[in-house]
């Protein structure tokens, strides 16, 4: 009787939520490159490529022939790709700040139950992996609503 106790489990606020959640964004966004380098400096190699592409692209624009307006298509996109990753990587930093912790969690109480159930679904997130391209969309859509939830932290 007195073994069979459960061990409760541990209450996650908002603030360790959000964490895991940009964690594992940033984490998905870096996956191929060598574990060899450390977290920060892969982030960091990840958005010199798509600085890289974007120039590469953007030299390559014309709207006078098929070729340069897909250039065109694929600046905006990896633009798009690049800007996204900075405002993640930028979060993340200041979650990284313990001393934040209590601050961040009072202004993320609003968007408590939003930022609840994108948890939910990256926790549970083996259940999107089956295929790359479905894979791909949920991190997505993952990276989408987290932006928006955490959009007011400016």
């Amino acid at each position: 009787m007195f073994g069979l106790f459960k061990e409760s489990e541990k209450d996650i606020d908002t603030y360790e939520q959000t964490s895991t959640i940009l964690h594992s964004l940033l984490t998905y966004e870096i996956r191929d490159l060598p574990l060899r380098y450390e977290f920060w400096y892969r982030v960091a190699i990840r958005q010199e490529e798509y600085r890289s592409l974007q120039a590469e692209h953007r030299a390559n624009i014309s709207m006078h022939t098929a070729v340069g307006r897909f250039h065109k298509v694929q600046y905006e996109a990896t633009k798009q790709k690049c800007a996204k990753l900075e405002r993640l990587a930028d979060v993340y930093k200041v979650f990284c700040i313990e001393e934040e912790r209590q601050a961040l969690n009072h202004r993320l109480h609003f968007h408590k139950e939003t930022i609840a159930e994108i948890y939910r679904h990256v926790h549970n997130k083996e259940l999107y992996t089956y295929n790359d391209s479905v894979q791909q969309q949920f991190w997505e859509a993952v990276s989408e609503d987290i932006l928006k939830a955490i959009a007011h932290l400016d």
